[in-house]
């Protein structure tokens, strides 16, 4: 059912037309997102404007994303149960750049007429821009708190892998790259792209190296088999595959939209580093993929944020915004100190 507000409309089911402004708010990535249970939703909706905008509203009482937040800040159940999302914490960007004035409008009226009349106490807006928080801000007012969630990294294709190199890294990491990169090889490192069944069939292998990725940062698992595999029925998506023989040692999920790529859930064999360097071998490979193919952005995702920075990306501040119905100094508190905690995290404090 579609309800039509002045400027926006309303919908429990995903618009025909999507204009996005990155994979993450696609119609591809939103179709599919449906159907991943890795969070666990008691609503759904979509908010739209006339021009394709499209941003999901989510009623969700499980995310082992923001738990790991939550965990994190020592704010368990701070939050109550269930919580409004205005985008999921897993999309790498909510809105990438402005958020429109009619998104805003919809998401957070709606958001306040469910937490009128259900159990969820807050909304989350999670990863927004700096663009984002002046829109959201314009529309929606000041909230209860806005935490510096993240920052995410990406970087633009231009010319070849060799310009890449010489172009991004200052001359002692290009030849320590260079060197990693050629004894990988000589040792019988491969990197593939792998797609369709021969991907899914991996995804078992795959999913313990996720796993130890999250066990090593002290947060839940964020993802399941069964996540993982949803992930691999995105349009355009990939399993890249670092392997010695016949045997998974690090992993990267992939998802080409347009002239982008995106790379995320990756995860190594922490005992291959020293002899293989496979998360160098991991990240270069797919460059070398992204020059080879025609790409014009590469989005490498969160966290690891002094190696990305070393290697030549560019950081981009990911934002919460958390807004109540009424005020609540004890949560703003909170977040407050959420912030602080996040934010020496990211900075290497």
């Amino acid at each position: 059912m579609t309800v039509t507000h002045t400027g926006w409309s309303l919908s429990d089911q995903l618009p025909e037309r999507v204009v996005p402004s990155s994979l993450y708010d696609s119609d591809g990535w939103l179709r599919t997102w449906e159907t991943n249970t890795i969070e666990q939703r008691t609503r759904l909706a979509y908010v739209s404007d006339e021009r394709g905008d499209v941003l999901p509203l989510y009623e969700i009482t499980s995310s082992p994303f923001w738990h790991g937040y939550e965990v994190q800040c020592d704010l368990v159940g701070r939050f109550g149960k269930p919580i409004v999302f205005a985008g999921s914490t897993y999309s790498m960007y909510g809105k990438r750049g402005p958020v429109a004035h009619a998104l805003v409008r919809g998401a957070y009226e709606t958001a306040m007429e469910w937490i009128g009349d259900g159990p969820a106490d807050v909304l989350v807006v999670p990863n927004l821009t700096d663009e984002g928080v002046e829109d959201w801000l314009a529309v929606a007012g000041e909230p209860v708190g806005k935490v510096l969630l993240e920052r995410t990294y990406s970087i633009g294709v231009h010319g070849t892998f060799r310009d890449h190199l010489w172009r991004n890294l200052p001359e002692k990491i290009r030849k320590d790259v260079e060197r990693r990169l050629r004894r990988s090889s000589e040792r019988g490192l491969t990197i593939r792209m792998v797609e369709g069944q021969e991907a899914h069939d991996l995804v078992r292998f795959a999913y313990p190296l996720t796993v130890d990725t999250s066990d090593k940062n002290d947060w839940p698992a964020l993802f399941s088999e069964q996540s993982l595999n949803a992930m691999l029925d995105v349009p355009g998506a990939m399993l890249v595959a670092a392997e010695i023989g016949t045997e998974l040692v690090g992993a990267f999920f992939a998802f080409r939209h347009g002239d982008e790529v995106t790379f995320m859930c990756g995860g190594v064999n922490y005992a291959s580093l020293k002899e293989y360097s496979t998360y160098i071998a991991l990240m270069y490979g797919c460059t070398r993929w992204a020059y080879e193919n025609g790409m014009r952005r590469i989005e490498w995702g969160r966290d690891n944020y002094r190696f990305k920075e070393k290697h030549g990306l560019t950081g981009t501040d990911l934002w919460a915004l958390v807004y109540a119905p009424s005020p609540r100094p004890d949560l703003a508190k909170a977040l407050r100190g959420m912030h602080d905690v996040l934010s020496a995290y990211i900075e290497g404090v």
